[in-house]
């Protein structure tokens, strides 16, 4: 049963926040970078064709771009690409990667600031998906006779995303009404 998280209601609507217990894994669509990691009780990595030499060896290369991916385990798994404070419940694990060739076929030239930032926001979205934080809405109309929902989408990993989201359709709806 899918628990409503939040409900948000406005003059003629009302809408409902909702964990989505069967939300896509980020790493599985489309990704700029490859994460590989190493632990012994969780399986992190977009594959297995890994060992860790020959990771460290391929991001060692000048056309590599590489960022560390850290994890904090303490009832939860957060992962980053920046180290916890925590000595004792975290460590670095891996990393994300992306060749410089793989740069200029997404961008059309070599935007390391931009695909550091893509990197950063996968490990974190894929940070956000490992401790289900994944969410959908359903919107209904105010005072219809039938419950039958006006639009409803799955499949947003983030809070403040699903948040921000169900704001502004609502607002879109109610200057739609008004008109």
């Amino acid at each position: 049963m899918c628990q409503v998280i939040e409900t948000i209601k406005t003059d003629s609507y009302v809408a409902e926040i909702i964990n989505d217990e069967d939300c896509y894994n980020p790493r599985t669509d489309y990704s700029l970078g490859t994460l590989i990691a190493f632990h012994s009780r969780y399986d992190l990595s977009d594959n297995d064709n890994w060992d860790k030499e020959q990771l460290i060896s391929y991001v060692e290369q000048e056309d590599v771009l590489a960022l560390p991916v850290y994890m904090y385990e303490h009832g939860n798994i957060s992962l980053s690409t920046s180290a916890f404070s925590c000595k004792w419940d975290s460590g670095q694990i891996g990393y994300i990667f992306v060749s410089y060739e793989d740069i200029i076929k997404e961008y059309g030239k070599l935007d390391i600031e931009t695909a550091t930032k893509v990197l950063e926001y996968e490990v974190n979205e894929y940070s956000q998906y490992l401790n289900g934080e994944c969410y959908g809405y359903i919107i209904y109309q105010k005072n219809k006779d039938s419950q039958d929902h006006l639009e409803s989408c799955f499949g947003f990993i983030g809070y403040d995303y699903i948040q921000e989201e169900v704001k502004s359709i609502l607002k879109d709806l109610e200057q739609e009404e008004r008109t």
